[in-house]
């Protein structure tokens, strides 16, 4: 199945990758904007091969119609400021993405960015759960996945209603707290790319939001699931559009998601997030 609409919110570029021939590729899938996350100093290369702001900035430049940048700014060592934010903003940045911090995403030291953020209005997409493994990563970074638990992002979602919050890969392996953020807080939604869309994934989330045996899947006090879909958000991380449409289809196939709900699931929520006019 092929959605008539597509927005892809959270995907990378990297140091090797075509983006026009990217760009003509989810064209073809209908993927009528896609939100380029820029990555961390960490993550650039020597280190790793995500672009970081200045990359992101150039390529959306040039496809200003279809790439959205979602700006970085450094939670560890290098702390940013809101000063930093303003930046981004004025460069055309639409929204923010942070990973990595050396102190729990809800810690005080972080409360004047989420502050400045929700007064540019400017999207915030946190991994949560697991962050790769780079070698020395924790003895450099002091980072640990106890600080980007789902449940840290409930302190920021009450302190900053109007601030949209995405969280990244369910928040897997604390997939839980994310499912309970998502019923509970209007200004958080998770996407769940993640595992390069491959089996296992799929299957931590089909168990995560599956419902009790012999519910009754079209009750959506049985069925959770179809609450959960109300708030969740396509996108790839790594992987291409022609990986995980297909697996985020069989996932609401499983969970007979209706298609009104993917149609939120799919672009609607993306614009509500960003206040795109449809």
């Amino acid at each position: 199945m092929k959605p008539r609409r597509l927005v892809n919110i959270h995907t990378h570029i990297h140091v090797d990758t075509d983006v026009p021939a990217r760009v003509r590729e989810w064209e073809k899938w209908g993927c009528v904007k896609w939100c380029a996350l820029a990555d961390s100093e960490f993550w650039q290369p020597p280190n790793g091969t995500y672009l970081g702001n200045d990359g992101v900035l150039k390529w959306m430049r040039e496809f200003p119609d279809i790439i959205v940048g979602m700006g970085s700014v450094e939670l560890g060592h290098k702390m940013g400021c809101p000063d930093d934010i303003d930046r981004l903003k004025e460069l055309g940045f639409e929204g923010l993405k942070f990973e990595s911090p050396s102190h729990p995403y809800d810690h005080d030291r972080y409360m004047p960015l989420y502050e400045r953020a929700e007064q540019l209005q400017m999207p915030i997409l946190f991994h949560t759960g697991w962050v790769a493994q780079l070698e020395a990563s924790d003895r450099r970074m002091r980072t640990s996945s106890d600080y980007m638990r789902p449940f840290r992002l409930d302190r920021i979602a009450r302190s900053f209603p109007n601030l949209k919050i995405i969280g990244a890969h369910l928040g897997l392996p604390h997939a839980e707290e994310a499912l309970a953020l998502l019923l509970k807080m209007p200004n958080v939604y998770f996407d769940m790319c993640g595992g390069g869309g491959g089996r296992r994934h799929r299957s931590l989330i089909k168990k995560a939001m599956a419902p009790f045996p012999g519910a009754d899947m079209s009750d959506p006090e049985e069925n959770l699931a179809l609450q959960y879909f109300d708030k969740m958000v396509f996108g790839t991380d790594n992987p291409p559009i022609s990986v995980w449409l297909p697996a985020a289809e069989e996932i609401m196939d499983y969970l007979q998601i209706p298609e009104q709900t993917r149609e939120r699931f799919y672009w609607r929520n993306a614009y509500d997030i960003f206040g795109w006019e449809p």
